[in-house]
């Protein structure tokens, strides 16, 4: 800032003397502006500076290394926005301290979820990271990849052709299968409501106070007890038999509790417990003989979230289901399926297809003509990335039929290697350690399901399994054999014959996990066992420990409770468990304090 300069006026020697005191007054007032400018100048001199200084330190922040930079040392909150703002590599240093904290996804063998990518495919999710797919004015193109993607899964799962020579299937791309499935389960309920109406007579005002049901097996995914409590629709469930039937449903078990109010059956084409297939073709059979007999019209969803990607190709390497489980049977009005999931895509996509879009998909279509042009859109969420389109177009390209066929034949040949080595594998006292409860190589995902024998009773479970594995940084997730039952809201045996205190565990054999990594995934296995049954008869199973708390009220847990379980806890030889495990057990237990469960479940990550 430019300093103005500072004049002083000669006075004459006849000036008179009122003359000479009001100049003096003016000169003196100048003075006084003048040295105000001045402090004002050197203020904003000094937060100049101050600028510059931290312009300075910023940037040597940012020339240096993040284990350099001030960042590294301090703490940081971040419940709020930061004042300033940091370097881009030092932020994106602070979030990989954050997932490094997380379990290894590549040993993850409890999740579905795929981990595995390649440059390129990073490089297309980045991509259509910054397409908001909503608009279609935008991006014409886009919406065109996006529905090519349905016709190529439609056309997979044997849609029939689109009516009156339409050039796109219906159906969309969502998040992920669980809005595939809302999406599914809205257009069969407003189906049902304009059937339901005409032939009770009812106006569009009476219908909406009649409830409808869905049926469905107990062994059912999260996404569907969202549906019933979203969308008011009342559930039915059936509970399969886990020893005989391995997790499926009796087909006639399931439509038996069918009524005119029901909207739809679900067929679940691998659950997320033992990924057994439900038959879906059976299932077909009985909904056509009751609809024959009632002059109803109930349809079938096939929840394929995780099968969808995998029947196919068991069914090209001619290694499938005994008979039709999509859109070949006639019955079934929609399909769902994870992108993200054996669709090997590295971001949240999921599926949806309908059988037509006349008195099915209509129902969840919406048109938007506010931004420049008209834009339909048949999911629940209008904004969204076109990464999940872009990331599931390159990999079906990428892989095309045969390699997804090669890829499901592989993640078999280990899955049947696993299943093999815990069948074999025997106790001291020369029984089996294991029971087997997954559906084999036919009719199955990719996935091993087992229990600690029974008869051997141990004391531990499978829970403790998979915690003490965890040490070996392998995931493997337990669970107990229970469920809150959406029909009474109790908390319920999942199958017939076993009861809800029960416990299982699931390896799910996802395309990373290779023959070599499965030998080390047995070797732990079989070492950990070992460590288990070295434990005094004094050892109580900390998930029956656990139970006993968890099922407590809230004012009913005190410190004694903490205090008895720190200390049985603290007994245990150190080889078993790690202080930061017996923490986590104890956070556990007081965070399903309210559920009142008989157990602790390992999440079930779909």
């Amino acid at each position: 800032m430019k300093i103005p300069p500072i004049h002083f006026k000669t006075m004459s020697s006849d000036t008179s003397a009122a003359s000479g005191t009001a100049a003096s007054d003016t000169a003196a007032s100048d003075q006084a502006g003048q040295v105000a400018a001045l402090k004002k100048e050197l203020a904003e001199t000094r937060e100049l500076v101050s600028l510059l200084a931290d312009r300075i330190k910023h940037g040597e922040s940012y020339d240096t290394t993040y284990a350099a930079s001030p960042y590294a040392s301090n703490a940081h909150n971040f419940n709020s926005i930061p004042l300033k703002g940091m370097p881009a590599k030092h932020v994106a240093s602070m979030i990989e301290d954050v997932h490094l904290c997380d379990f290894n996804p590549l040993l993850n063998t409890s999740s579905y979820v795929n981990v595995t990518s390649e440059p390129e495919e990073k490089a297309v999710a980045a991509m259509g990271a910054q397409i908001n797919i909503a608009d279609a004015s935008v991006y014409p193109a886009s919406i065109e990849l996006h529905d090519k993607v349905v016709n190529m899964i439609a056309t997979m799962w044997h849609a029939p052709e689109p009516a009156n020579g339409g050039k796109y299937y219906a159906g969309a791309g969502t998040v992920g299968s669980t809005e595939g499935c809302l999406l599914a389960g809205l257009a069969l309920k407003f189906r049902w409501r304009e059937w339901y109406k005409e032939k009770h007579g009812l106006s569009d005002q009476q219908v909406l106070g009649v409830r409808p049901n869905l049926v469905i097996s107990s062994i059912y995914q999260a996404a569907w007890e969202k549906f019933f409590r979203f969308f008011d629709v009342e559930a039915k469930v059936v509970k399969p038999n886990l020893v005989r039937d391995k997790m499926a449903v009796n087909a006639h078990d399931l439509v038996s509790l069918c009524d005119e109010k029901t909207i739809a059956v679900v067929g679940i084409l691998g659950n997320h417990y033992n990924g057994m297939y439900d038959p879906i073709w059976e299932i077909d059979e009985e909904i056509e003989k009751l609809n024959a007999e009632k002059g109803w019209q109930i349809g079938i969803h096939v929840d394929g979230a995780s099968g969808g990607f995998i029947a196919p190709f068991q069914e090209m390497s001619g290694k499938g289901t005994p008979a039709p489980y999509d859109f070949r049977l006639k019955n079934v009005l929609t399909m769902s399926g994870s992108g993200h999931k054996f669709g090997e895509s590295i971001c949240g996509t999921g599926w949806v297809v309908f059988r037509q879009r006349e008195g099915l998909a209509s129902h969840v279509a919406t048109t938007v003509t506010y931004l420049g042009g008209s834009s339909d859109s048949l999911t629940l969420n209008f904004s969204r990335p076109a990464s999940g389109p872009y990331v599931q177009f390159y990999k079906l390209l990428r892989l095309g039929q045969e390699g997804y066929m090669n890829k499901v034949e592989n993640q078999m040949g280990v899955t049947s290697y696993l299943r093999h080595f815990l069948s074999n594998l025997k106790h001291p006292s020369g029984k089996p350690r294991f029971q087997i409860l997954d559906g084999g190589d036919t009719c199955c995902l990719p996935v091993v399901a087992a229990r600690l024998n029974p008869e051997l009773n141990l004391h531990y479970d499978d829970i403790d399994l998979q915690h003490c594995l965890s040490e070996s940084h392998w995931y493997v997730s337990g669970y107990s054999l229970g469920f809150e039952n959406p029909m009474n809201d109790k908390f319920e045996k999942l199958c017939n014959d076993v009861n809800e205190t029960m416990t299982m565990f699931r390896i799910v054999v996802k395309s990373n996990l290779t023959r070599n990594l499965a030998e080390n995934l047995a070797g732990n296995i079989e070492k950990i066992l070992s460590v288990l049954d070295d434990l005094d008869a004094g050892y109580e199973s900390i998930h029956s420990r656990l139970a006993g708390l968890a099922v407590k009220d809230e004012e009913d847990i005190s410190i004694q409770d903490l205090r008895e379980f720190s200390d049985s806890i603290g007994e245990l030889p150190s080889r078993g468990l790690n202080k930061s495990l017996k923490s986590q057990f104890i956070q556990q237990s007081f965070r399903k304090k309210k559920q009142k469960r008989s157990s602790i479940l390992a999440q079930n990550i779909c």
